[in-house]
């Protein structure tokens, strides 16, 4: 062998024993690192619980993750500490039935997720506090359930590959698309044209990237259901209501929306173990809709004992939406038993459904934290 040759054998050995020891170095902390246990919580946890992981955008990830979502002023602001996001609510009420993973940091930077997947490792995008399950991203987009640089899709099916018996009647649910049509151009042109060309692209790509990731989850594991949530709609968010003020606008919007809508429905009736779960409608039987001339005519949602919410936003838990655009915690909670009851409907599943009572014990130290005083003694929910 020449002197060159072997110059140039050492240094690719040498090349990859650097690159050995710092896949070792990185890699090895975030494979083998033990999450806080469940038990944690204080609730006894059986071992045919019911796994739930979850793919989307902010309207999943959790609030108190405040490693990511670092600002004080973001998802309750001051009263974060009792505003809580509906992943984080069913993990209260039913987290001994459902397991939505440990609590804990998970993920990295996307280079360092990237580094993972080409050596065959566990990879996740970005580092955030939340449950081991749930994979959504607040900002994520369609194309980011499988494309770069989050993958949730085909990283999490990674990971369910790692238990896959576990995940034998098991749940995905996906959540996304309200970053990829309810920005205000996107609801400018549906408004004039539901069938405009842009906004008609941007659903047919979403309604894409959730078919492969059905697809994908289906092929790999064959057993585990999934729930492809439909996507509200931004006119109905008070921050809009100056704009769209026609019966006509309005209508369109939401014929845009249900071409999305009617799509997700299409997979669902094609998949016996694929449930499609009515956003708008389950927000029109809360909160309502704007008039005929398309001025805003919203309902006020009465809870007992004293509580009115209303579709306006600020982070005091009498407002439907928070200061920062996304669910408060009366919106999230009765979401959380509207879903509980969808799964069993859906996949006949046992679950105990959330009671109004729950609800209202749950939503107690919210209200007890509010500084406001001027809400009148109200009625109790009915169903």
């Amino acid at each position: 062998m020449s002197r060159l040759r072997r110059v140039l054998l050492a240094a690719f050995l040498g090349a990859l024993t650097v690159a050995g020891l710092i896949f070792v170095t990185l890699a090895m902390p975030y494979l083998f690192r033990r999450p806080p246990t469940a038990l944690a919580a204080g609730l006894p946890m059986p071992s045919d619980r019911i796994r739930l992981a979850v793919l989307g955008d902010s309207d999943s990830q959790s609030y108190h993750d405040t490693r990511m979502l670092g600002d004080p002023n973001m998802r309750g602001g001051p009263r974060r500490a009792t505003t809580w996001q509906w992943t984080e609510v069913l993990a209260r009420l039913r987290g001994n039935q459902i397991d939505l993973g440990d609590w804990g940091t998970w993920g990295t930077g996307k280079y360092r997720a990237y580094f993972d997947e080409a050596f065959g490792a566990l990879a996740r995008a970005p580092r955030k506090d939340d449950y081991r399950y749930n994979f959504a991203v607040s900002g994520a987009t369609c194309n980011q359930l499988m494309g770069h640089p989050l993958r949730e899709t085909p990283r999490l099916v990674d990971l369910m590959d790692t238990e896959p018996q576990a995940w034998r009647g098991g749940i995905v649910l996906i959540r996304i698309g309200i970053n990829d049509l309810g920005a205000q151009d996107i609801l400018d042109e549906l408004s004039r044209d539901p069938n405009a060309s842009r906004p008609g692209a941007a659903i047919n790509a979403c309604i894409g990237a959730i078919a492969e990731s059905v697809a994908l989850i289906r092929r790999k594991h064959p057993d585990t259901n999934i729930v492809l949530v439909g996507v509200l709609s931004n006119a109905d968010w008070s921050i809009k209501f100056d704009n769209w003020q026609s019966a006509g606008q309005i209508a369109n919007i939401d014929a845009g929306l249900d071409r999305f809508d009617n799509g997700l429905r299409k997979l669902a009736a094609a998949d016996r173990h694929v449930h499609f779960l009515d956003d708008r409608a389950w927000f029109r039987s809360l909160w309502g809709t704007r008039d005929d001339q398309g001025r805003p005519l919203y309902k006020t949602v009465h809870l007992s004992p004293g509580w009115a919410i209303t579709n306006a936003s600020g982070d005091d838990p009498h407002n439907a939406v928070l200061a920062d655009g996304h669910a408060g915690v009366v919106w999230n909670t009765l979401w959380t038993q509207h879903l509980v009851t969808s799964l069993n409907t859906a996949f006949g599943l046992h679950l105990k459904p959330v009671t109004d009572a729950e609800v209202f014990g749950f939503l107690q130290p919210s209200f007890t934290a509010s500084t406001r005083a001027d809400a009148p003694l109200l009625t109790p929910l009915t169903k």
